[in-house]
């Protein structure tokens, strides 16, 4: 992770965060959808994580971009709250410090060295 990333996601402005909640919900549903989502339990977030699933699952046949869409405007608050909890921090231009393919792969590290 990069040290000129401090900023958590509640940190930055509306629109900033509509964009990193639409970044990483780019990332969440293909993960929700092949059912790859247990390293994101080991962080507290059960509760939002069911929240979004729940409304995935009804969304299941709708278009990709309509479905990333719904689930964005449905689950925004859910969506913030759950990143907010992960090991992730973002530059002042919304970007998060680490791609989340890579965080992934990070914490599947971590798991396997622990």
């Amino acid at each position: 992770m990069n040290d000129d990333a401090q900023l958590s996601i509640t940190q930055l402005d509306d629109a900033l965060q509509h964009k990193a909640v639409e970044d990483f919900a780019k990332f969440y549903v293909p993960l929700f959808d092949a059912n790859n989502l247990e390293v994101m339990s080991n962080f507290d977030v059960a509760a939002y994580m069911t929240d979004i699933n729940e409304h995935l699952t009804y969304g299941r046949y709708m278009t990709k971009a309509q479905r990333l869409s719904d689930t964005v405007s449905f689950s925004f608050t859910a969506y913030l709250n759950l990143i907010d909890r992960l090991d992730q921090k973002y530059y002042t231009s919304g970007n998060p410090a680490q791609p989340w393919d890579e965080w992934l792969a990070t914490q599947f590290a971590q798991i396997a060295n622990s």
